[in-house]
């Protein structure tokens, strides 16, 4: 067993126990290693069974089934897939996790203990949970808000790529009030990125070599095989990637927060080539607002369900916000957009 401590965004150390493999592959996934740490708020130990299990692709089950059960004051929750147990997480306090995975380098079973060690913390009570991808560019931070299939990832994706931007966070940011204004924090996770956009950047090369992603995929194997030998990349599917991975491929770096500065918002049009409006502050929160999200009442696949947040302007005066309509990464390329 090995053991790493991070300190997540200033506020607490969350150490790690495991086998140094999947140490590392957590690793990915978090910024700021503390190399020496007297205190720990959070300790996270994972066991692995040898050998790992097969997962058989029974269609008649689920494709991911969580059920909780809590015993002796222990919270324990199991996952299987096509009714194959592959993990359990016990919680047996506030911020103490023990895992017990049966399948190889499985990061997302400490990345789920970290993530619900996060939404449960008091130090994030009032902090707003959006639906976003975030990354920075000459020292400022672009928030991309929208629901599912709206081009966040693909957006996020052309900015590291062409605009030498620095990659926060994917898919979910925590938004919080500081001195310096709206400073948005990475939620720990694999970004995931559509096969349109993979195909079109350099990421591309990952389509010879999965192993170039260094993380878990989370669709099956033989159905990733197929789209990328038809080539059918306009598929509604996509690929997990380490942070550190992303950013390698992508020629560009990573942070844990960032202070927000322009807000966008995509939107799929499959007629548009990167076209750009200016909202107004008003319409601009509106917006961000309808994409809060909340903690979920039962344990499901995802942490969060959507929620809409009434959102003050105290605080967001200074940011911009715009919607961009394109059609893909293709068009940005083209138009060669920027703000």
């Amino acid at each position: 067993m090995s053991k790493r401590v991070f300190d997540y965004g200033g506020v607490t150390r969350i150490g790690i126990e495991c086998n140094p493999s999947l140490l590392e592959r957590v690793s990915e996934n978090l910024e700021a290693e503390v190399s020496v740490a007297l205190d720990i708020d959070c300790l996270i130990r994972v066991d692995e069974v040898s050998p790992p299990v097969q997962i058989v692709k029974d269609k008649r089950f689920p494709y991911l089934t969580v059920d909780e059960d809590v015993k002796y004051g222990v919270k324990s929750v199991k996952y299987r897939r096509y009714d194959t147990h592959i993990r359990t997480i016990h919680q047996e306090g506030f911020g103490k996790y023990f895992v017990s995975t049966n399948i190889c380098l499985d990061e997302e079973s400490v990345l789920i203990s970290i993530r619900d060690y996060i939404i449960n913390h008091p130090e994030f009570a009032n902090g707003i949970f959006s639906h976003s991808s975030l990354v920075e560019i000459d020292g400022k931070g672009v928030l991309i808000v929208s629901e599912g299939r709206q081009g966040k990832s693909t957006l996020a994706v052309y900015l590291l790529q062409e605009r030498g931007a620095t990659f926060v966070s994917d898919e979910n940011v925590i938004l919080s009030s500081s001195e310096e204004g709206i400073r948005g924090l990475y939620f720990p996770r694999t970004p995931g990125v559509r096969f349109s956009a993979v195909s079109k950047s350099k990421l591309e090369k990952v389509l010879e070599n999965l192993l170039l992603t260094r993380a878990t995929q989370y669709i099956d194997l033989d159905a990733i095989e197929r789209i990328i030998e038809s080539r059918s990349y306009h598929a509604d599917a996509g690929l997990s990637f380490s942070r550190k991975a992303l950013c390698e491929l992508l020629g560009t770096t990573s942070k844990d927060s960032a202070v927000i500065d322009r807000v966008i918002f995509p939107r799929y049009n499959p007629s548009e080539d990167a076209v750009v409006h200016e909202l107004t502050i008003k319409e601009g929160l509106k917006r961000l607002g309808k994409n809060g999200l909340i903690k979920r009442d039962k344990i499901e696949g995802k942490e969060f369900r959507s929620v809409s947040i009434d959102l003050a302007e105290k605080g967001y005066e200074q940011i911009r916000f715009y919607e961009l309509e394109f059609s893909g990464i293709g068009s940005l390329l083209r138009r060669g957009f920027r703000l």
